[in-house]
């Protein structure tokens, strides 16, 4: 019965404090309602579990549900972003993951992420510095993604060099000759 009495509450019911607080943004809407930290990364938890099984759909439902419910959360951004990256929603990725780093310049798995995209649409000297970044953030290696990122320089790098060995073709003009 309390549950009931619960879900029937009006807008009326609220604090008005409260609703102002949130007007003004000095608190998100996880704060409104009463989610705590923990409990929001216990959420994030169980998408993580539906992404790494290979059920991103899902993943990103709860990713964006804790986006809207603290939008200033840069790993939250950075999560949505993955599953939009796996989902080969580059575009949304790019926007998700630049968010991620507007909340935290430091997060090396958004930095990795939104390299990989630039890399991927072209933007060479743009994906090099985020790749690199990433790698400066993680010297140790420690998460996947900076591992990624190493992986992918060294093979632009390697990539460059044997384009520099080959030797380049040679101009002829118009009747043929060298």
């Amino acid at each position: 019965m309390a549950d009931s009495q619960n879900q029937n509450k009006s807008v009326a019911d609220v604090p008005p404090e409260l609703a102002a607080r949130l007007v003004h943004g000095e608190i998100n809407l996880a704060e409104f309602v009463g989610l705590t930290r923990e409990t929001l990364y216990e959420i994030a938890q169980v998408g993580y579990q539906f992404f790494t099984s290979g059920r991103v759909e899902q993943a990103r439902q709860i990713y964006r549900g804790l986006v809207a419910a603290d939008p200033f959360d840069s790993v939250f951004h950075c999560h949505l972003a993955a599953a939009h990256h796996r989902l080969g929603e580059l575009d949304a990725a790019e926007q998700e993951y630049t968010k991620a780093l507007r909340f935290n310049i430091a997060n090396a798995d958004a930095l990795a992420g939104r390299g990989e995209i630039f890399l991927q649409n072209g933007r060479i000297a743009e994906a090099i510095a985020d790749l690199q970044k990433a790698i400066e953030l993680d010297p140790a290696g420690e998460r996947a993604t900076t591992l990624r990122a190493r992986a992918v320089l060294l093979a632009m790098k390697n990539a460059a060099q044997q384009q520099q060995k080959q030797p380049a073709p040679t101009q002829t003009d118009a009747g043929g000759n060298v």
